[in-house]
């Protein structure tokens, strides 16, 4: 954002609050180390107003944008189908949230996509972490939006995956959509309760939690017991305040190797960033731009 003139892309993020958003400091951080000149901003439409900003959008060609709450269930009709976007991928259709927009083919003012970054930002973690998230038996605590997407990627890369929730029905549920999606293409989903899963734990060479326990305030609070938690198992906590959550706390006495959930917020909008400028990141590495990413952040 050093020189803004009358060849900048603008890009932004639409949310309600937005002024918090660490993306702003993410994105212009790699414009600038990428010699691209563009600009992110945060803007905070009134809900009322929400679809009257994303035709501003359009109207104005904006490069590409971030969306997040309680914008990224929007674009969609009752009946599933595309609202306010041209296109949804299959990942947002199977979640019902777009956290992303961008042009097709990268053809400004074209037809313009709607996809969800936030799952793969778990994967990326992992992998970040020297953990190979693929062909593992892996157990997902919960069964809300942030599972749903994570699982989705999960089940994707092949993995033996369980959901552990509260509710059977839930969990069936979730793994009856996802066994529709990947039919022959992956191992069967199965499903357990919290209340049986210490019997079964150890059978898991991953273990990731995808609920807001153990979130600020209520850093005391963890969704599974330490005999859930076995020496060699790697375990991740997609919640990132604080870092070191109360079930990283009892994996690490464990003798786990513990991921926390900071990185998730990083790799996934550098998975927005690569779909609006794929030509600039294909010869970088993801280490490299996430090192720019945070440098960023912090100020």
């Amino acid at each position: 954002m050093a020189s803004i003139n009358g060849k900048t892309e603008t890009l932004c993020i639409f949310g309600h609050p937005v002024a918090h958003s660490k993306s702003p400091a993410m994105h212009n951080a790699l414009f600038d180390a990428l010699g691209i000149n563009a600009a992110y901003l945060p803007y905070a439409p009134e809900p009322e107003n929400f679809a009257q900003a994303i035709q501003g959008f359009k109207a104005m060609k904006f490069h590409g944008a971030n969306v997040t709450i309680p914008y990224k269930t929007e674009f969609f009709n009752a009946d599933g189908t595309a609202r306010l976007v041209d296109e949804l991928s299959e990942i947002s259709k199977f979640t019902g949230s777009v956290n992303t927009l961008y042009w097709k083919d990268g053809i400004i003012g074209g037809t313009l996509c709607g996809t969800t970054t936030d799952p793969y930002g778990c994967v990326r973690n992992l992998e970040e972490n020297e953990v190979d998230p693929s062909n593992k038996k892996i157990a997902l605590l919960g069964n809300g939006g942030a599972a749903k997407a994570i699982a989705y990627t999960l089940v994707e890369q092949h993995n033996e995956l369980t959901i552990v929730c509260r509710s059977r029905d839930k969990g069936e549920a979730l793994a009856d959509g996802l066994n529709q999606v990947f039919t022959n293409k992956a191992p069967k989903v199965e499903v357990a309760i919290f209340a049986e899963f210490a019997g079964i734990s150890a059978n898991f060479d991953i273990i990731i939690n995808a609920t807001s326990v153990g979130m600020s305030p209520n850093i005391d609070a963890s969704p599974i017991t330490d005999e859930c938690l076995h020496k060699g198992q790697v375990v991740c906590d997609i919640v990132y305040t604080p870092p070191h959550t109360k079930l990283l706390q009892m994996a690490e006495a464990k003798g786990c190797k513990i991921v926390t959930g900071e990185g998730m917020l990083v790799h996934q909008g550098l998975e927005s960033f690569k779909k609006w400028f794929p030509k600039e990141t294909e010869n970088k590495t993801n280490e490299e731009l996430t090192a720019i990413m945070r440098k960023g952040m912090q100020g």
